[in-house]
């Protein structure tokens, strides 16, 4: 941000007509999407400790490299219990960091960032999010297929996680 400042400030100076890529509106569009994305992924730590998801990461990331077989909890000792963003999708902290990517990138004009997010969707909806939804149905069983049902993957639309 700071950079684009100092590059339109130069251009200015050097006499040179500005021209900043989105409308004001797409910006804005990419402020609230900034906003939304960091409220988001910041509120699901009122529902999990940072330690919590620290190891269930570390845990999983030791599964998917071959470690470990999805079944074993090791340190992960959090029960299943969707509260907050979690009602409404079930990768909200992928979510958060999709639409910061995202909104960012509107709201400065920056397609390298506007790529960026689109590649971190992808791998996220095509690679991470399965591969941790197979780890969560071997630990939590029906309960989690229940779940999964009901909510959204990765990009919330409305509908709402109802416990039976």
């Amino acid at each position: 941000m700071i950079g684009y400042a100092i590059y339109a400030l130069l251009g200015l100076l050097a006499g040179r007509k500005i021209i900043f890529g989105p409308s004001i509106e797409v910006r804005l569009f990419g402020a609230a999407l900034l906003v939304i994305g960091s409220a988001v992924a910041a509120d699901v730590f009122r529902f999990r400790r940072p330690e919590d998801v620290w190891v269930s990461t570390s845990v999983t990331f030791m599964k998917l490299i071959g470690r470990l077989p999805l079944s074993e909890t090791m340190a992960r000792t959090e029960p299943f219990v969707p509260h907050g963003p979690y009602v409404y999708v079930r990768s909200p902290m992928y979510f958060g960091v999709v639409a910061i990517t995202l909104g960012l990138g509107l709201a400065v004009g920056s397609l390298p960032l506007l790529f960026w997010g689109l590649i971190l969707a992808c791998w996220y909806w095509f690679f991470l999010i399965p591969f941790e939804e197979r780890e969560l149905g071997a630990l939590f069983g029906a309960s989690y297929a229940d779940y999964r049902r009901q909510v959204p993957k990765l990009f919330p639309y409305g509908r709402k996680y109802r416990q039976a």
